[in-house]
């Protein structure tokens, strides 16, 4: 299943917050809304339009084809309309003409009666000539409104695909202002920052609760723990930006407690998210406050989990190998932008990842 399946499929665990614009942002400071909610639908919004945007961009190329073949049909008909209308209309003042003649004139017009046998011979094939080209002239009438028909319908469907291209850029417009906003309150007010770190440990506490949930995984035993400080980074040439343990924050004075490790990506080694160890997938969704995430069961309540990927490469219940690509690094669910977070826990509970790194 694709990354931009999954992240549709995901389900928000908390009401979506009435977030339409930059004006409702105070509304978030309030308990009975989650700031990270409100990121999460944003981010899931945005992915939504960006798929929207893709398909009638594609479906867009696709109608305009149809619409083209469309067109040189109405011309092509348009033509031999023209063409068999002119003709027609100089056919049927001599096929009116001819009606009208009696047996007789023709009788009395001939020099003999074997002349007149042929002369009417002739006028009767002339008149069922005509008559065959009138039904033409009809025929080629109604292929005519058949492409009059569907060029209208092409027309028409090009103009909902456009108008769909339009809403999906205006929409991820929005929504980009609005998490521009977001994310800079957290940053530069205390308010929002403070609110951000309560929902942040309320978060932290859905995905512990999560994790006890997890079927214990039977029958395999790994050895993950004889590894400690032998496992290699999960974003190769990733930059660590910040690491386990609590911090303070130099502007507001807040301490909060980091349970994991960010990484931000070199432009020269990729984004790739790899496993630091084989496991099972047993989770492959979003998270509030975690965005897209990955998590990997090493057995004896040991797991690793990678947050805030653009696009899975992996599914729930796939057996990973050590080093296989889980997805790559992407901005869901983050307020500091694109970067990973790892996260490492030995019987269920987080610890040092840099002590288990090599």
């Amino acid at each position: 299943m694709s990354g931009s399946l999954l992240t549709l499929l995901a389900v928000l665990t908390l009401q979506t917050p009435p977030i339409n614009s930059v004006a409702d942002l105070p509304k978030l400071l309030t308990e009975e809304y989650d700031l990270l909610e409100a990121l999460d639908a944003l981010d899931q919004d945005r992915v939504k339009q960006e798929i929207a945007l893709a398909t009638n961009q594609k479906k867009r190329k696709e109608v305009i084809i149809k619409r083209d073949l469309a067109m040189k049909r109405h011309s092509a008909t348009l033509t031999l309309l023209e063409r068999e209308r002119k003709r027609i209309k100089r056919r049927i003042r001599v096929f009116l003409e001819m009606k009208d003649i009696k047996d007789w004139q023709v009788l009395a017009s001939a020099s003999d009666y074997a002349t007149y046998l042929r002369t009417k011979r002739f006028l009767g094939q002339v008149v069922k000539g005509d008559e065959h080209r009138i039904r033409k002239f009809h025929i080629t009438v109604k292929h005519f409104r058949d492409a009059q028909a569907e060029l209208d319908k092409q027309l028409l469907a090009l103009r909902t695909v456009e108008k769909g291209i339009v809403d999906a850029r205006t929409t991820l417009s929005r929504d980009k202002a609005i998490k521009a906003a977001l994310l800079e309150s957290v940053r530069s007010e205390k308010k929002y920052h403070k609110k951000a770190s309560r929902d942040f440990s309320r978060a932290a506490k859905v995905l512990r609760d999560k994790i006890k949930k997890f079927e214990e995984w039977k029958g395999k035993r790994l050895w993950f723990r004889d590894l400690k400080g032998r496992l290699l980074p999960p974003l190769p040439g990733g930059e660590l930006v910040r690491g386990y343990g609590n911090k303070k924050h130099r502007r507001f004075g807040t301490v909060t407690m980091h349970r994991g490790m960010e990484y931000i990506p070199s432009k020269r080694r990729g984004k790739d998210v790899r496993a630091v160890y084989w496991g099972k997938v047993v989770y492959a969704g979003w998270l509030r406050g975690y965005g897209n995430t990955v998590i990997l069961d090493h057995t004896e309540g040991d797991y690793t989990l990678y947050a805030h990927l653009k696009t899975f490469a992996v599914k729930k219940g796939d057996l990973v190998k050590t080093r296989q690509k889980l997805g790559k690094v992407g901005s869901t669910g983050s307020l500091k932008g694109e970067r990973l977070y790892f996260e490492l826990r030995i019987s269920g509970k987080p610890v040092n990842p840099a002590r288990w790194l090599h």
